[in-house]
């Protein structure tokens, strides 16, 4: 693992073990630079026990920060599967904080309660 010293730049977003996600630089199919999106999951949403929100469509691929805060006691990210049925776990967090995630290109993703009460004061973004 690289080292940095003091005067060294790091971009990217620090995680709560201390770890960097190193900050990318988007790029289509030719090479070309991208914009970086954000995607919004969730915004003071409560959600219901083992339901999941609406979904978010046509994502970005790459690599994102998950962020979550919720009142509660856990939250999965997940991807529609390539059956357009299925939903996979891509991520899931215990408490409010961030997680580095990569998602595929053009997907359908959404939070999932999994628990048997429900989540409230949800907020959540892939950025």
């Amino acid at each position: 693992m690289a080292r940095f010293g003091k005067g060294d730049a790091l971009t990217g977003t620090r995680q709560s073990d201390g770890s960097y996600i190193p900050a990318m630089q988007l790029v289509d199919g030719n090479g070309n630079a991208t914009s970086n999106q954000t995607y919004t999951l969730a915004s003071n949403a409560t959600i219901t026990a083992t339901t999941g929100t609406t979904p978010v469509t046509g994502v970005q691929g790459g690599s994102y920060i998950w962020d979550v805060q919720f009142t509660g006691t856990s939250v999965t990210l997940q991807a529609l599967g390539s059956d357009g049925v299925t939903w996979r776990d891509v991520a899931t967090r215990t408490s409010s904080g961030t997680t580095g995630v990569v998602i595929g290109q053009g997907a359908s993703v959404r939070l999932y309660n999994p628990n048997n009460a429900a989540l409230t004061g949800v907020y959540s973004n892939l950025s």
